[in-house]
């Protein structure tokens, strides 16, 4: 018995030490945590260290930058965009759209442009990724804006990716070429030179991918579609006035119509309603041959 209540007052007291120890630390880290939190709030952010944005300038919205967003230094975007717009004259508003390019320091790529029935013009337009805002603005001031939609993707990774590849390959080429330096017999070096050139070809697509990446992130690709402002949907008609116009000027069009279609069918139906006098004229000359011949038989008969 004595032994129990010795076994269960030891451990009584080293609970009891451990609570202590527990109050102990938890009051010392929250007044740790509270000078550290006066000391933050001082600096302007909880690292003691105002946020600013990846060029060194301050926030914008004048704010310490705790609430900011988080950016990227070194993200890679490749924007696209997309516009429509409708232009009395879209040839004219084709060539400001030229003109707005150039003078930004980009360039056309693709231009196609339509007179007959309804106008209309096509262009890809390949603009600095720094000034695709500045462009948009300005293409949005030729004509009566009917679309506009602009994606950006970050392709940072991809990026990233290709460019250890490439290193990887940069490598493995120096390294097949001093091998090949120190080949002491045929087999080995043909072995050597095979590899080599697989590895070679696959460095120069893989060097041909992040050139042709590197283009798309330093100019954006926008897609301009300005069609012709005349040619807009008629729009339903509203009260009855309208309707009976609108019903009117339909009938007008459908006698219009089929009076052409009259126009074109009636030589058609001359020539057929010929051939059929033609065929009617055989059959009834036919007919009175037959009924002449038979009484002419009837007569040869012996009574």
């Amino acid at each position: 018995m004595k032994r129990k209540l010795l076994v269960i007052s030891v451990l009584a007291s080293a609970l009891l030490l451990g609570g202590c120890s527990a109050l102990g630390g938890s009051s010392g880290s929250s007044s740790g945590g509270l000078s550290g939190g006066t000391s933050s709030e001082a600096n302007g952010s909880p690292g003691g260290e105002q946020l600013t944005a990846p060029n060194g300038a301050a926030p914008a919205d004048g704010s310490t930058g705790r609430d900011a967003p988080t950016l990227i230094p070194g993200a890679q975007i490749v924007t696209t965009g997309t516009i429509t717009l409708l232009a009395e004259e879209p040839s004219a508003a084709a060539d400001s759209a030229v003109a707005l390019t150039t003078s930004l320091g980009g360039h056309v790529d693709n231009r196609t442009e339509q007179s007959s029935g309804d106008a209309r013009a096509d262009l890809v337009l390949r603009i600095p990724s720094a000034k695709v805002t500045e462009a948009i603005d300005g293409l949005k001031k030729l004509a009566t804006v009917d679309s506009v939609s602009v994606t950006a993707t970050d392709v940072t990774a991809e990026a990233s990716d290709i460019d250890a590849r490439v290193t990887a390959l940069q490598t493995s080429v120096t390294r097949l070429l001093d091998l090949m330096s120190k080949a002491t017999n045929t087999t080995d070096l043909i072995a050597l030179e095979s590899t080599l050139s697989e590895r070679q070809g696959d460095l120069d697509s893989l060097v041909a991918q992040r050139t042709a990446l590197t283009d798309t992130i330093a100019y954006s690709s926008i897609t301009l579609s300005i069609e012709d402002s005349s040619a807009a949907p008629v729009t339903a008609p509203g009260d009855f006035w309208t309707g009976l116009g609108t019903g009117w000027a339909s009938l007008l069009t459908a006698l219009a119509g089929a009076l052409v279609a009259f126009g074109v069918a009636l030589p058609w139906l001359v020539a057929l309603g010929v051939i059929g006098l033609v065929v009617l004229g055989i059959v009834r000359l036919v007919t009175r041959r037959g009924r002449r011949a038979v009484p002419a038989a009837g007569s040869e008969t012996p009574s």
